[in-house]
């Protein structure tokens, strides 16, 4: 994802990007993925400490997933062999310049609205500025960052659908007001239905809200 308005030069009109291509492409596709809908970026970190006056992997704390970015979906521009008429200020990112296979590029919103929530004066796209216990997904004590501890309404009971590419029972568990997952290794595009599980509005706009204005 390309979020951050002082990464480069811009030209005027300039949005957040973020390009997809190939399989995970169409997993956004066949799942109706569009305007309106939002986009978590997580990634693996590791704690670092100064020793010596350069930094070094702080002992006894191990790598972890942690939510660093969003963006909201304002449209989506399905790339061909050419730049789409107004979109002359996106020809610099890389998904332009492809020419195989099933290509988009997501275009944020000016400002993120989630349905009736109010989100006053959160950009529809950005990145978080400092680490916090609420972005993290994995578990405090797990013995590898993909065992992600989450709140309890995202387990899938009932008939709603788990989050794409864990549809196996055996990689959630309850554990008391919390949820264990065993996420997908190497995984991305995961996608949970607001529909379904309309405490995950509720939860992102709490989220975006307390971090954005941390940064």
């Amino acid at each position: 994802p390309d979020l951050v308005r002082e990464s480069l030069l811009r030209s005027p009109g300039w949005r957040p990007l973020f390009g997809q291509a190939g399989a995970a492409q169409g997993h956004l596709r066949n799942h109706g993925v569009g305007p309106g809908d939002l986009f978590l970026f997580f990634g693996l970190f590791r704690q670092v400490e100064l020793v010596g006056g350069a930094y070094a992997w702080a002992k006894g704390l191990r790598p972890c997933h942690v939510l660093w970015g969003w963006l909201q979906i304002g449209e989506v521009l399905e790339l061909g062999t050419f730049t789409p008429a107004g979109y002359e200020w996106a020809a610099y990112h890389p998904h332009f310049r492809r020419g195989r296979g099933p290509s988009a590029v997501y275009v944020a919103s000016r400002e993120l609205t989630v349905r009736a929530i109010a989100a006053q004066g959160i950009p529809g796209a950005g990145v978080f500025a400092r680490f916090s216990p609420r972005l993290r997904l994995t578990a405090a004590l797990a013995q590898h960052p993909s065992s992600w501890d989450l709140p309890s309404w995202f387990y899938p009971s009932g008939n709603r659908t788990p989050l794409t590419y864990h549809a196996d029972p055996k990689r959630w568990r309850m554990l008391g007001q919390r949820t264990e997952l065993r996420a997908a290794a190497r995984g991305q595009e995961f996608i949970l239905d607001g529909d379904e599980y309309p405490e995950a509005v509720r939860w992102a706009c709490d989220l975006l809200e307390t971090e954005e204005r941390r940064s």
